[in-house]
């Protein structure tokens, strides 16, 4: 067996000036060899990108390596100096970061980027530099690998900029690769294809990758072998098969069973509370840190630090074929009977021929702007859950926008658009009714809500421009009534958003949705930027708020574990247009476009 190219032993960071220790990461270790991709496993703000950071030497300030060591090819990495740093860095460790968008220079040219990336280590001319970037654009499958040299990051799709990043990483021909969340913001086809690209080329190049993500579902298509982390330690290693068919640690076993798409329209095995914030250094950590979140805790586990399981060497290779899922029988029954009988009830939201494009171009706007969406057609009925599901850039989202009447200015629309029975135009502007029945709930809870505003307020926004006939009392009443619906006290109305966790957040979000009484959910990638436990509690908060409501959802989603779970019936976007719709089951098992069969080919599948 290869010798380990690092060797990650005892790492702990900790928070310096603060009153009580915290160490976010305590005493961490794993080895990588040449040629291998380890995954580093958790929820957020368990350490998996700290830990990356420190190995890298650029923590935020505040935060500082008390211990460990790092050994990189016989020296290290923690106690070298900023000059000898400066050189491992790009050259010999490169990093992928989780937002492309954020992690460009927007003034500089792509091509000027990544050849920059190549100057750093190696003094060429820079025509050579631009030559050599050109190459690795290509070598990262993108398409128009001239034009986006040219190209500013503003200019390029997230696919597009996520491959550039890649592109730029491995440009100055590293020994190692670190991507943290590469394929986050993406959809299923982009997520596949990072995937693959990123595999083929560390194939090509004998590269050593750490893949940091948070959805499980992806480990048989990007690593070998897992280490899972939690609250700052790592709890459990193993080869990527052993991991998924039988997780040792009740951690690991909790997070496996949270996983959408396995029972349809079962409640998840949701994992209660989240991780710790405040988390002691490894000395004043007294038993099993999950402990207080573990359903099979006992007393000993709570007196007794247990050994954590020790890094296995071996390593297992999955195919990295993707199955088809694959549904419950009785749930498949009870689906495909409603899907038959869906004419018998009125839909709460029917949207006919909706069209939508972007303003006139040209001089005194004589050339017609770009078609996005062409008669776009579907119904949601009480107590059924639609999802609309495609590559980017299909139009799923636009969807949604022009219906609740947010599309952007100068854009032209047409079409129907009916909720509960009464009538609006696609083109007009959304009155005060249709805002009482038909409400969004945004993909990113932090960006949506008002960091300045308390709960209270937030709340208290929409009932007064939604319910003016509803006199304060009614309004304070109606907000405790929704944040209880919600699973959340009353107590937080006088928080702020920073305050709370990311599926606390989420939870607001829809309780400010509920606020006014709507009969109608948009739900634009409502589960997408939360961790595996905390998706769980909100699909199962919104699966009884609809069985207790008879609300009708419009869910938009990437994730087809959480459209197997949720959704009744599934419309596939392609181009502007839905191009296939039908039972949920039936669209899963037997798609019959070819849009429907290129998103299901690419969705990562844990095997049972």
């Amino acid at each position: 067996m290869s010798e380990a190219l690092l060797t990650l032993r005892g790492l702990s960071v900790e928070a310096s000036g603060a009153r009580t220790p915290t160490a976010p990461v305590c005493g961490v270790g794993f080895e990588i060899r040449p040629g291998e991709s380890l995954a580093l496993v958790g929820e957020s703000g368990c350490g998996k990108s700290l830990t990356a950071l420190a190995l890298m030497r650029l923590l935020p300030p505040g935060l500082r390596v008390t211990e460990g060591e790092a050994r990189w090819r016989g020296r290290d990495l923690l106690r070298i100096s900023e000059s000898e740093m400066e050189k491992v860095r790009g050259a010999e460790i490169a990093f992928i970061f989780q937002e492309p968008s954020t992690s460009f220079n927007p003034v500089m040219t792509v091509g000027e980027q990544v050849a920059e990336a190549i100057l750093a280590h190696r003094p060429i001319p820079k025509r050579e530099a631009l030559r050599e970037a050109l190459e690795w654009l290509r070598r990262a499958e993108i398409p128009d690998a001239e034009r986006c040299l040219r190209a500013f990051p503003h200019e390029l799709s997230g696919g597009l900029k996520q491959r550039a990043m890649i592109a730029m990483a491995l440009a100055a021909r590293p020994k190692l690769i670190i991507a943290d969340e590469p394929t986050t913001a993406l959809d299923v086809v982009t997520q596949a294809a990072v995937i693959r690209l990123l595999r083929r080329l560390q194939r090509e190049a004998g590269l050593a990758m750490l893949f940091i993500t948070h959805d499980m579902a992806l480990l048989p298509e990007a690593a070998d072998r897992v280490a899972l982390m939690y609250a700052g330690e790592i709890v459990e290693t193993a080869p990527v098969e052993a991991f998924l068919r039988a997780p040792k640690h009740p951690y690991a076993r909790a997070l496996r069973a949270a996983l959408p798409g396995r029972a349809p329209g079962v409640p998840l095995a949701a994992l209660g509370g989240s991780v710790p914030s405040a988390l002691p250094p490894l000395s004043a950590r007294v038993g099993c840190i999950f402990a207080p979140r573990c359903p099979s805790a006992k007393p000993a586990c709570f007196k007794r630090r247990p050994p954590l399981v020790r890094f296995s060497s071996e390593s297992t290779v999955l195919c990295l074929e993707a199955k088809r899922l694959a549904a419950c029988a009785p749930e498949e029954k009870r689906r495909e009977e409603a899907f038959v009988g869906e004419r018998a009830q009125e839909a709460l939201l029917r949207v006919e021929a909706l069209c939508a494009s972007t303003p006139p171009r040209g001089w005194l706007a004589r050339r017609p702007g770009e078609v996005i969406l062409r008669d776009v057609s579907f119904a949601v009925r009480p107590g059924e859950t639609l999802a609309l599901v495609g590559a980017s850039g299909s139009g799923k989202t636009t969807t949604a926008l022009a219906m609740l009447g947010l599309i952007p200015s100068g854009w032209r629309t047409s079409g129907r658009i009916a909720a509960a029975g009464e009538a609006f135009e696609a083109a007009a502007r959304r009155t005060r009714r249709f805002r009482q029945l038909v409400q969004p709930v945004f993909q990113d809870p932090y960006a949506s809500l008002d960091p300045r505003m308390s709960v209270r307020e937030i709340l208290a926004e929409g009932l007064t421009a939604l319910r003016p006939e509803w006199d304060a009392v009614k309004r304070d009443a109606r907000m405790r009534e929704v944040l209880a619906e919600v699973g959340l006290e009353a107590d937080v109305l006088s928080r702020l958003p920073h305050e709370f966790s990311g599926g606390q957040r989420q939870r607001i979000a829809i309780a400010r949705a509920l606020g006014p009484g709507p009969r109608v959910l948009v739900l634009d990638e409502p589960t997408s930027a939360l961790d595996v436990s905390v998706q769980a509690r909100v699909l199962n908060l919104l699966d009884d708020l609809q069985r207790r409501e008879g609300l009708a959802y419009l869910l938009i989603t990437h994730n087809f574990g959480v459209v197997a779970h949720a959704a009744h019936s599934v419309a596939v976007m392609e181009a502007g247009r839905i191009v296939e719709s039908g039972p949920t089951d039936r669209v899963l098992r037997a798609p019959q476009s070819e849009a429907a069969k290129r998103l299901l080919a690419s969705v990562p599948v844990i095997e049972e």
